[in-house]
């Protein structure tokens, strides 16, 4: 049977065969295809049949002395079944298939990053064998585990590169007294509770798009998210009240302390931050400004709203996310164990501190 007449949809979360890899070898050496296309007939993740060709390629030599590239399905399968069987410490699961899925799920399904997924193996009695987080991560890489990077929580995210610009003579005096120097000492060392990071997490561009308003505990890491109809200081203000009715007036004074925010725009009327919906003489917390240029100042806001990325991707629409939805992803948030936390979820840190306080 002709190559092309075969059903090119495999089964999504299987492991390449080698029919499967003689109809890559086909669409690349005959046909010209990229990784992209491929993977989009086979059903199969782009940065998996870009992996799978540099198992097979080969260099070979034309009739007229040139050479060019073709992909081998036959030495792509013998790689394969090389790494799957091979012994000792180097691939400890080529056996375990139970472990193997169980570790697939945990990714795609949970969100669970290596290091979670391998302090829960250790405490596992199913599986009697322990894996350290390095090891899941090279599986990861060698294409022994049915997952990609990109499948993971934090993804691959590129450092933007480039000279620190400098803030304007205008931004410095607006921030007077708000200055993120300014700030409590307890604050900057995360020594208590109540001390939060704001910021806002764009969907799709354009007019009438929602936002994610985001507050992040710096003790804890803590997560509350609210959507807000755009990014005016009118929304930020109007979130803010709600959480504050939420929680109580006098409850979270005690809770937010202060905030801390970038210098967009968007968080310019500190006035209406810091005051209670109540009334205008009532303060609700005390709100500080990061230097201009230092999202490292805001950390624990840059990290989580990773996280957040991975159920709702950059550009996509926030207008048919439903407040449940939301709710789904901050309780996923705070109940996910955290390496930092010796394996404790923020809920816990949250709450552990808040009895001996």
């Amino acid at each position: 049977m002709c190559q092309h007449n075969y059903n090119r949809k495999s089964k999504k979360g299987k492991h390449l065969t080698l029919e499967d890899r003689k109809i890559i070898e086909h669409l690349y050496n005959i046909q010209g295809k990229k990784d992209k296309e491929i993977a989009k007939e086979l059903g199969k993740h782009r940065t998996t049949i870009s992996r799978e060709l540099k198992k097979g390629k080969l260099k070979l030599l034309n009739s007229d002395y040139t050479t060019r590239i073709e992909y081998d399905a036959e030495i792509a399968q013998k790689v394969y079944d090389k790494n799957a069987t091979a012994k000792g410490s180097k691939i400890k699961i080529a056996k375990e298939h139970e472990l193997a899925r169980f570790i697939e799920r945990k990714i795609k399904q949970d969100k669970w990053s290596p290091e979670v997924i391998a302090n829960q193996i250790q405490e596992d009695e199913r599986f009697q064998i322990k894996l350290h987080w390095k090891t899941i991560y090279n599986y990861i890489d060698k294409g022994i585990l049915m997952v990609n990077r990109d499948e993971l929580v934090y993804g691959n995210y590129k450092k933007s590169k480039g000279t620190k610009r400098q803030e304007k003579e205008s931004t410095k005096r607006r921030k007077d007294g708000r200055r993120i120097s300014d700030r409590p000492e307890e604050a900057n060392k995360r020594t208590e509770l109540g001390h939060w990071e704001m910021d806002l997490v764009e969907g799709k561009k354009g007019k009438g798009e929602p936002f994610l308003l985001v507050l992040t505990e710096r003790y804890s890491r803590k997560e509350i998210i609210e959507k807000i109809p755009n990014k005016s200081q009118e929304a930020v203000i109007n979130g803010l009240d709600r959480i504050e009715r939420r929680i109580g007036v006098r409850r979270f004074r005690e809770l937010f302390k202060t905030i801390t925010t970038d210098n967009g725009r968007e968080f310019y009327d500190y006035e209406g931050i810091e005051t209670s919906f109540i009334g205008s003489n009532i303060p609700r917390t005390s709100h500080y400004y990061a230097d201009a240029y230092c999202s490292w100042q805001r950390g624990s806001n840059e990290n989580l709203n990773k996280m957040i990325r991975r159920f709702l991707p950059k550009g996509s629409s926030f207008k048919d996310v439903s407040r449940s939805e939301i709710k789904r992803i901050e309780k996923w948030m705070n109940s996910y164990p955290r390496k930092m936390f010796d394996f404790k979820t923020s809920n816990e840190v949250f709450e552990n501190k808040l009895k001996v306080a």
